[in-house]
């Protein structure tokens, strides 16, 4: 599969990301009890029953080993081939049970109907046309499949978010001696990305009924966020004041 130029330069970024990312507060698990918060929201999302899941831009895959541990049949996608050996290098314990490989979110490399479900993590900011990576999960669902989005609002979206983002960067910046505004895309690539930064649920509920995904609801993540919150440092509770969201829906 051929990536275009804005998602060769995207693939680069987490290829370049790939082996700190596990080690960023609210990205990797920090601690046991981080790691039962987010299994029971899983749980009460997807349900007891095991399932055929699709995680789409798995990353370090770290969705799919959750699901994998909850008793799930998980296939990881991504674009970056160096997030994926991560992936594969924690995954290889659950044998078949959990493939990672190479795919395309908006271009998938599956037959039609073959899904119970489609899950992801902060990944629709980082496409460029997430309505038809939306279509593209529809397609692979089986009727009355489940589509799981979790996003999140990271404290850029109002002026007091604005301000409290802004000195907890500082903070950061003099305690670990490093630019915490240099990391991220190119300004061009950020262009074609219509739901790049902040976005709030409402605008991924837009976006999902418009795509003719059903039954949508929202799932509470309070543990998860209470559960992350108690890991970071003073200053990355300051910088990072997250309101995370799940939007699940069907396959009507």
């Amino acid at each position: 599969m051929e990536l275009t130029e804005a998602k060769q330069h995207i693939a680069e970024q987490w290829n370049q990301w790939s082996v700190s990312y596990d080690k960023q507060y609210a990205h990797g698990l920090k601690s046991c009890v981080e790691s039962e918060a987010w299994k029971k929201v899983l749980a009460l999302t997807l349900g007891n029953k095991p399932r055929r899941v699709l995680d789409v831009g798995t990353g370090t895959g770290f969705l799919a080993l959750l699901l994998a541990e909850l008793g799930h049949h998980c296939t990881g996608l991504d674009i970056s081939c160096k997030m994926l050996e991560q992936a594969k290098m924690k995954g290889a314990r659950f044998g078949d049970r959990l493939v990672f490989d190479f795919g395309d979110a908006e271009a998938l490399p599956l037959p039609d109907s073959c899904m119970d479900v489609v899950v992801n993590r902060h990944l629709l900011w980082t496409l460029p046309d997430p309505q038809k990576a939306l279509a593209e999960w529809l397609r692979v669902l089986k009727p009355g499949g489940r589509i799981i989005v979790i996003n999140g609002v990271w404290g850029s979206i109002g002026v007091w978010a604005k301000a409290k983002r802004l000195i907890g960067n500082i903070m950061i910046m003099l305690a670990e001696r490093r630019n915490p505004w240099k990391d991220g895309y190119s300004n061009e690539v950020t262009k074609q990305l219509p739901l790049y930064g902040d976005v709030p649920p409402e605008e991924i509920l837009k976006l999902m009924q418009e795509t003719g995904i059903g039954d949508l609801h929202m799932v509470p993540m309070r543990l998860v966020e209470q559960t992350e919150n108690a890991a970071m440092p003073v200053r990355y509770r300051i910088a990072y004041s997250h309101r995370r969201y799940i939007i699940a829906g069907k396959k009507t």
